[in-house]
């Protein structure tokens, strides 16, 4: 057969001889070339079927050199030179050429020559074809063909290999740099046991997870491993496809199949004639019709008390959003009608036809009966049965507007139960829940057909009366819910007595609308609070100003918070008889930017009401204990240092976690720290003695601060680790002139000294007031007499100086 064969030879003569035999074989010579530059550079362009290349050519690149840069194009070369030693052949066989011919040469020989080195081109261009085929087919197809070597150690990926794995691995194990490792743990021990047996595999699995090194996602997963006779691995091919888009398709076809089959709403599929192919679960409930009643039927024929083919299909054909939704009248397959609500969408295929219809629909019976729940929660506490704070305002508007055109007078009492955070803190939600149904019980007994009892949450209650004749019977009706709330509580484990604070306000003599109305009774609420508790009170003007005066505390409080407002600073405590300093106790102070300096005397007890108080006191415990570390670690090693505990900290039930994390974190040493508790809050707190208990086992001081104060109990220092006793100021800022003062303080000291307990006395003040307390056997004192509470940079100076007195 013949081809297109170029010549490159540099004597003319031979050229020329060559041309005309080529030629007389039938074979078409596309060029003679003089040079190997020539043939470089007009050989690509050419492309001919085979080149006649002499080796020893005009110019610096020779015959090889250029034979080697045309195999690079896939232009095969036959050598035919007048060459033919050694070191020739090995040259010449670097380039990898079609055959050697030796001049002189015979015609027959090249003829065969040529020939057969046609024959061969030929076949390998059938073979890159075939290749070039696979590859498309492997990139149309999206394969990753892989081959695993195993005694040339080698790993070959091809195709889209790389893009669906990220890389190409160093070998097929499980090692970070082998193939398996990138497949999930779950689906990799079942695939090398497989490879192992030289099974064939067709399965899918999930690619490990490996950042930067290909997305994870699912493939197809088709191999083989063969063996060598002696049973080891020879070789393991395979292809992968990313099935991850198609998987996630199927996943999404189950979750969609799951939403049919579970949704409440019942479900139609139509095809584009409208006729049924299919229902859901819900729709048989609905309806009574099975799927096999009415596959292949309109719903027009079964499904509605009256055709709807003109009321929503053609509005369907004419909406551009292709979405119809109506009330219509239905038909069970029993015969009884029921009103339902129907949405009706069209779906159409990529070219914008028609393909299916979806009806669904719910009962619209069962809304309404939701509707009518809805509007009873909406106006009704779900715990308690009683109004909320909705119907609690529309209640007030009617009857103000009442009281105005028969000019009466409307009453709001707020009610408000003290100790109930306790209570629900301590035995549980649950049975604060039981406590305040209780109380919504006995308030609505007490109450006339005309009152409106409300419970706004938590544990608040307003009650609205209309028609009020007299103040009396405000507080008549006030002093009857007292005594019906105070009395003891039976549930089912426990007996509560719980007591209440009402505030009352009275339209138009307080208030003359529904806010006003509310802020006045919260207002005397709080009146009762202050006042003992368990009372109620008349609104009056300076009980609005002190409850403005709390929510700008409270508010204030927030914001000092955010803003590091709050600080510490340390009173001195000193031994009493040489003034010499022994440690500090802490004390909050807050800088407020408007107001100044505020005392805790003022915050600390709303922090307590509001619930910041948790926030506060572990603030100042790891605060003071960190920088009484520092001050330990400047020279003052023996420091001890006193930290004020509220009853509300004392209730929370993780107070202990508080101090145990403040140690941990800041690492002060418990034995130097002396948490002070008043005596008011060991009393109130019944869990008190096991609280202490775990406290001294972290092994911290206990002291009982203002102690006389409360109604003393020398239970409390019999039966609760106490350490230490503080002699309250109020009985010490008249010594030594008040007798009684000098006969409890006297007492005081006694009783600590018989029990063994240290002793610090309060606000001393003078000289005098120092003497008379180290004559009767006090140890410790803190007062203006020896320094007034000190900002940090103040301590430090005072501990920097040497350990000195200050008395």
């Amino acid at each position: 057969m013949s081809g297109r064969i170029m010549i490159v030879e540099d004597e003319r003569i031979v050229a020329l001889d060559l041309r005309q035999t080529l030629e007389s074989f039938g074979h078409e010579v596309v060029m003679v070339a003089s040079s190997g530059e020539q043939a470089v550079a007009d050989g690509p362009l050419l492309k001919p079927d085979l080149v006649l290349m002499d080796i020893h050519l005009d110019g610096p690149m020779d015959g090889t050199q250029a034979a080697c840069i045309l195999q690079q194009h896939n232009i095969p070369v036959l050598f035919l030179t007048a060459f033919a030693g050694q070191a020739m052949l090995d040259q010449a066989e670097q380039s990898s050429p079609y055959g050697y011919l030796v001049k002189p040469v015979e015609t027959r020989a090249l003829q065969a020559t040529v020939r057969m080195a046609l024959a061969r081109r030929r076949a390998e261009i059938a073979v890159e074809k075939g290749e070039e085929r696979l590859r498309l087919a492997v990139d149309v197809a999206g394969l990753g063909v892989w081959e695993w070597d195993a005694a040339a150690a080698r790993f070959i990926g091809e195709g889209q290999f790389e893009s669906i794995v990220g890389h190409i691995p160093e070998s097929l194990d499980d090692t970070d740099s082998g193939f398996l490792s990138r497949i999930d743990a779950a689906y990799r021990p079942a695939i090398a046991e497989a490879l192992t047996r030289g099974e064939a595999i067709r399965t899918t699995v999930k690619l490990k997870e490996m950042p930067g090194q290909g997305r994870n996602g699912w493939v197809d997963f088709h191999a083989r491993a063969f063996a060598r006779p002696g049973g080891d691995l020879d070789r393991a091919v395979g292809v992968i496809r990313d099935v991850t888009a198609q998987r996630e398709q199927e996943e999404r076809l189950r979750r969609a199949a799951v939403v049919f089959t579970s949704t409440g709403e019942g479900i139609a599929i139509l095809d584009a004639q409208r006729r049924v192919i299919s229902v859901n679960p819900a729709f048989t409930t609905l309806t009574g019709f099975a799927e096999s009643d009415v596959q292949g039927r309109e719903p027009d024929d079964f499904l509605y008390a009256r055709r709807r083919e003109d009321a929503f299909y053609t509005r369907l054909r004419e909406s551009e959003s292709d979405y119809w939704s109506g009330e219509v009248a239905c038909v069970r397959h029993d015969g009884t009608m029921f009103p339902a609500w129907q949405h009706l969408c069209v779906v159409r295929d990529a070219q914008g036809h028609i393909g299916n219809y979806v009806l669904a629909m719910s009962d619209t019976g069962a809304l309404r009966r939701a509707e009518a729940q809805i509007n009873h929660l909406a106006y009704h506490d779900t715990l308690t049965g009683l109004g909320n704070r909705n119907m609690l305002e529309d209640a007030i508007e009617k009857e103000i507007e009442r009281a105005h055109q028969n000019g009466s007078r409307v009453a709001v009492l707020f009610i408000d139960l003290d100790g109930f955070k306790l209570i629900n803190d301590t035995m549980g939600h649950a049975t604060g829940d039981q406590l305040l149904t209780e109380v919504a019980q006995r308030i609505s007994r007490v109450l006339r057909r005309t009152d409106t009892a409300i419970r706004l949450g938590g544990d608040e209650f307003v009650v609205v009366v209309p028609e009020v004749a007299r103040f009396e019977d405000c507080a008549s009706l006030a002093e009857k819910l007292l005594c019906e709330i105070r009395t003891v509580v039976e549930l089912e484990r426990e007996r509560i007595s719980v007591s209440a604070s009402i505030g009352i306000a009275v339209y138009p003599d307080n208030a003359t609308d529904f806010t006003g109305l509310i802020q006045a009774a919260d207002s005397a609420m709080y009146g009762a609070k202050e006042r003992g508790r368990n009372r109620f009170a008349f609104y009056s003007s300076d009980m609005a100003d002190r409850a403005m005066e709390r929510l700008h505390i409270e508010q204030g409080l927030l914001r000092a918070i955010a803003g590091d407002q709050l600080l510490l600073q340390y009173q001195p405590v000193v031994r009493i008889d040489d003034g010499q300093l022994v440690g500090f106790e802490a004390l909050i102070r807050w800088d407020e930017p408007s107001h100044g300096r505020i005392g805790p005397d003022r915050f600390i007890p709303v922090a307590e009401e509001c619930g910041l108080i948790d926030y506060i006191g572990s603030w100042v415990l790891h605060t003071a204990c960190a920088q009484a570390l520092r001050w330990m670690r400047q020279g003052f090693a023996d420091l001890r240092l006193a930290v004020n505990v509220s009853a509300r900290q004392m209730t929370t039930g993780d107070f202990h976690d508080t101090v145990r994390d403040a140690l941990a974190v800041t690492g002060f040493p418990a034995n130097q720290l002396e948490l002070e508790i008043t005596e008011s809050t060991l009393q109130a707190v019944e869990h008190s003695r096991e609280l202490l208990g775990r406290l001294k086992a972290l092994g911290v001081l206990i002291s009982i601060d203002d102690f006389g104060t409360g109604f003393s109990s020398l239970s409390l220092l019999k039966h609760l680790p106490i350490d230490r006793i503080k002699i309250d100021r109020s009985f010490v800022q008249d010594l030594p002139g008040d007798p009684n003062d000098v006969a409890v303080t006297g007492a005081i000291i006694a009783l600590a000294t018989s029990l063994g307990l240290g002793l610090i006395a309060e606000g001393v003040e003078t000289p005098a007031q120092q003497q008379f307390l180290r004559a009767r056997g006090c140890t410790e004192a803190q007062g203006y007499l020896f320094s007034r509470p000190l900002d940090v940079d103040d301590v430090d100076q005072l501990i920097a100086t040497p350990r000195g007195r200050l008395s």
